[in-house]
């Protein structure tokens, strides 16, 4: 059976590690999700409804965009997925793994419908991400799945049961990510028999060291796919593509 490969996008296939949301922008947040400002209101609100982190962002995001007099629609949420920057090499990366028939997805915690439309999705089987509930005038009025750290796992058990593997065996799958949000994934893979592997954009990383201590990564590499990237050699090794 040929290896299976899933990504984290933000950090893992991008440069930055959190969702840009132009629509936020637009809404008098500069910077979108890396604004001061947005995490505060995301930290304070989740402490006040004592909800999940994940929870608060979305519900901070759809009062923003709402208090700044856009509809919840998702001709806002996709605004600027044409302007994504991905990590040195990820297109052709993708694309020659793509002609060698091996198997991607994405698991991400930004916006289903904001990643169907990005310039590689068609790279990917399936994108598991963040999915909202309709209207009959086609506004949000929910969540109805919320991509977390630990629904990964929940994603990455979809994924093997899709593909007719049973009994949780990993030993197929490669999943590729950059930070602690992907603790579950990872070591819910190692501990299946599977390999991970941790990506970064600098060696002082201090989410890789807080990785490292607790032996759930196989492999270790700066988050450039370029064809003689030590990242991409390796992926081409363990699924034996010359």
């Amino acid at each position: 059976m040929k290896k299976i490969i899933i990504y984290d996008f933000d950090g893992t296939l991008t440069p930055y590690s959190l969702p840009k949301f132009e629509i936020l922008e637009k809404s008098g947040i500069k910077d979108g999700a890396y604004n001061p400002k947005f995490i505060e209101l995301v930290k304070k609100k989740a402490k006040e409804k004592n909800i999940d982190l994940y929870e608060s962002i979305y519900e901070t995001y759809f009062e923003i965009i709402t208090n700044a007099g856009y509809k919840l629609k998702d001709e806002n949420f996709t605004m600027g997925y044409e302007k994504v920057e991905y990590n040195k090499g990820v297109e052709e990366y993708l694309s020659m793994l793509h002609k060698e028939k091996i198997t991607n997805y994405l698991l991400s915690s930004g916006i289903k419908v904001y990643l169907k439309k990005i310039s590689i999705s068609s790279y990917f089987k399936e994108i598991y991400a963040t999915k909202f509930t309709y209207n009959e005038e086609l506004e949000v009025n929910g969540i109805e799945f919320l991509m977390s750290d630990k629904n990964k796992v929940k994603a990455i058990k979809e994924i093997l049961k899709e593909n007719n593997i049973e009994n949780e065996d990993c030993s197929n799958i490669i999943y590729i990510g950059d930070g602690l949000t992907d603790y579950y994934a990872m070591k819910y893979i190692k501990e299946h028999g599977g390999i991970s592997i941790f990506v970064y954009q600098d060696l002082n990383n201090k989410e890789m060291e807080t990785i490292k201590k607790e032996n759930i990564v196989d492999f270790y590499a700066k988050a450039d796919y370029s064809p003689k990237s030590e990242l991409n050699n390796y992926v081409k090794k363990i699924c034996k593509i010359k």
